[in-house]
């Protein structure tokens, strides 16, 4: 129960352990990271779009005073 672990990290993308060097344990789960990195990035950018559209409508058919 005393066993002592060699010093590691974990993976970005699937969790397994890695060397302390290592972000990730292969090349295709760095792709699969960046990927979904880019998803997440074009998600945010939709959102922050929609949000400045609506505000515009909401300008323009509010009068605005």
């Amino acid at each position: 129960m005393g066993d002592k672990l060699l010093q590691h990290k974990h993976c970005r993308n699937c969790g397994k352990a890695v060397n302390i060097d290592d972000p990730y344990c292969n090349d295709r789960c760095k792709d699969e990271h960046h990927a979904m990195l880019k998803r997440k990035r074009n998600q945010l950018y939709m959102l922050m779009a929609l949000a400045m559209g609506l505000m515009l409508v909401t300008l323009l058919l509010g009068g605005g005073g």
